[in-house]
């Protein structure tokens, strides 16, 4: 069996663990403030949006986690991978952010995760990214 022929089985495989669908977002300018709510609000533009699988990268409880301050405020980052298809288009960057649509795990539907690296390589079965939940 050739290299080209187990690459093409393993990125099957990896495309049918992904059962999540979610959508990558860059920050498009800079914040506006919002007169209303005298919040500083940013606008986004759609990178990318389509099937996903996103795991956490530790167990929670065992160093999953680090503090550190954010802004004005101390918080846990959390670290997640994001595997999407291997041809998905080269578009996604760090500071870029990732927000879960659908998934069977509803905790992570709506929590933005910042895109903080990306791996690269031509024998790898899918496209990872490593993700901080700075929310908490």
């Amino acid at each position: 069996m050739s290299v080209d022929a187990v690459l093409a089985r393993g990125r099957r495989a990896a495309l049918a663990l992904m059962r999540d669908t979610c959508v990558i977002e860059r920050a498009d300018g800079d914040p506006v403030l919002n007169e209303e709510t005298g919040q500083l609000e940013q606008q986004w533009t759609t990178m990318y949006t389509g099937r996903c699988r996103v795991k956490s990268s530790g167990r929670a409880g065992q160093g999953a986690g680090r503090e550190t301050g954010w802004g004005e405020r101390e918080v846990t980052l959390h670290q997640y991978t994001a595997v999407l298809p291997w041809d998905t288009p080269q578009i996604i960057a760090r500071e870029d952010r990732l927000i879960v649509t659908s998934s069977q795990d509803t905790w992570l539907i709506g929590r933005p995760l910042e895109v903080v690296d990306l791996s690269l390589g031509g024998l790898t079965t899918a496209r990872r990214l490593l993700l901080e939940d700075k929310e908490g």
